[in-house]
């Protein structure tokens, strides 16, 4: 079993990495957002801590927490981001090893934009995807409506590329073609260290 641990910035292209691996490679994928939201689900102990911590203010009307204005406090307030990353985060780490613990699959790729301390143990090596600003802006724009400002801030608010490069082994350049991605990854998984 390989296990990655594959990260970079928002809009670097992180999902166009794991599409193809998951399709020309057969990994089995599990993104730290995916697992974040399933801790945030109604009664699950995320919610549960979020709901503590910031009141019911951030719910809707259905009970369950509205993403969009979680979000937004995150991405503008520090206290918050830290408050909300400080108790979510180790669930999610803990709820990722008890995933890849569990497996079967030769090749896993866990995806995560955060870069945490207590995530690299995990991992037999960390895949850093970079894309200039410009072509994360522009793609986050295309692909999420996001304004310059709101990308600009999100940007900022994650960890440097300095910070990415000196915790991962390997860098997966994406300002270019799929076809260049993916020669990337073929060199890549051909070599075992």
């Amino acid at each position: 079993m390989r296990v990655i641990g594959l990260t970079g910035g928002v809009g670097a292209g992180k999902s166009l990495v794991l599409h193809i691996l998951e399709e020309e490679y057969g990994a089995e994928v599990i993104k730290a957002d995916d697992v974040a939201h399933e801790l945030m689900e109604p009664g699950r102990d995320g919610y549960l801590a979020v709901i503590k911590a910031l009141g019911d203010s951030i719910l809707k009307p259905d009970g369950t927490i509205d993403r969009q204005l979680l979000s937004g406090r995150i991405f503008q307030d520090e206290n918050t981001r830290k408050t909300v990353n400080g108790m979510i985060h180790p669930m999610v780490w803990k709820t990722i090893r008890d995933k890849i613990s569990a497996s079967q699959a030769g090749l896993i790729v866990v995806e995560f934009a955060i870069m945490g301390e207590k995530a690299d143990s995990s991992y037999d090596e960390m895949w850093y995807v970079r894309a200039s600003e410009q072509n994360r802006i522009r793609r986050l724009a295309e692909n999420r409506g996001y304004t310059r400002e709101r990308s600009e801030r999100m940007i900022a608010s994650q960890a440097s590329e300095s910070e990415f490069l000196a915790r991962c082994d390997r860098v997966i350049e994406n300002n270019g073609s799929i076809e260049e991605v993916k020669g990337q990854l073929a060199e890549i998984l051909k070599s075992r260290g």
